[in-house]
């Protein structure tokens, strides 16, 4: 009985929140030229409307971003850092197709943080030094193949890396998501104990550009988490 009245008074409390929360996101939908940061965990980003599935202490608002439901032509920009892998496998297509439906004629997506698979084999085989740790090991593969969900005590499931990525992978569901105009990018994180080029991203226009032209936008936004996120003195295009 006492369980019972936990749950319902938790209930309670939790519903004023909720309301308010589906407010919010009911006015976001109705914006447009949106800057969104999508899973944005307890990173803020000023400028951004931050957005996760789970409420942080940097969220403006909680949503399901399986398939994000902004309204078409609404979106200028939409930016995510070690997000895309969180999501199952069967939700990556219609997450991008939901994104690129959302965006502007003239809006782009910048995606970074993945886990490059096909550098995450190759440092492990060559006995590289590590990103955590004097050698590439199988506990620094299984922190970009996992995640490290055990460090994520009470949401475990949701830090879980359900992907991992390569240039072939990443083309095929850009592609099917309707992208004409991306490049493909992997990068050193700034600070790793060895900053090796483990790291994986796309810039996708919703319209055509030429190659040239989306690199260089992609420069330009990259270098605004320069030493942060990026050292870009580590950055490489990859073939798509």
């Amino acid at each position: 009985m006492k369980a019972a009245c936990r749950r319902i008074a938790i209930r309670i409390l939790r519903f004023p929140k909720a309301l308010l929360n589906r407010r919010k996101c009911a006015a976001i939908l109705r914006q447009t030229d949106l800057r969104v940061h999508l899973g944005c965990g307890d990173d803020r980003q000023a400028g951004y409307l931050n957005i996760d599935a789970r409420p942080t202490g940097a969220t403006d608002a909680v949503m399901d971003l399986n398939q994000p439901p902004f309204a078409p032509d609404s979106v200028a920009l939409a930016f995510s850092n070690a997000f895309f892998e969180h999501l199952y496998r069967d939700s990556r297509l219609p997450h991008l197709r939901a994104v690129r439906a959302a965006l502007q004629k003239d809006g782009a997506c910048c995606y970074m943080g993945l886990p490059y698979f096909r550098n995450i084999a190759k440092f492990y085989v060559d006995r590289a030094p590590g990103t955590a740790g004097p050698v590439f090991d199988l506990q620094n593969v299984y922190r970009y193949t996992h995640g490290n969900p055990e460090q994520a005590a009470g949401w475990w499931l949701e830090q879980l890396h359900k992907s991992l990525f390569d240039e072939a992978e990443l083309s095929g569901l850009l592609r099917n998501a309707g992208f004409e105009a991306f490049v493909l990018f992997c990068y050193a994180y700034p600070g790793d104990a060895h900053e090796l080029p483990v790291n994986l991203g796309f810039y996708a226009a919703k319209s055509g550009r030429p190659r040239e032209r989306l690199q260089a936008d992609a420069r330009a936004f990259l270098a605004l988490f320069a030493d942060k996120r990026i050292r870009m003195d580590s950055l490489v295009w990859l073939d798509s």
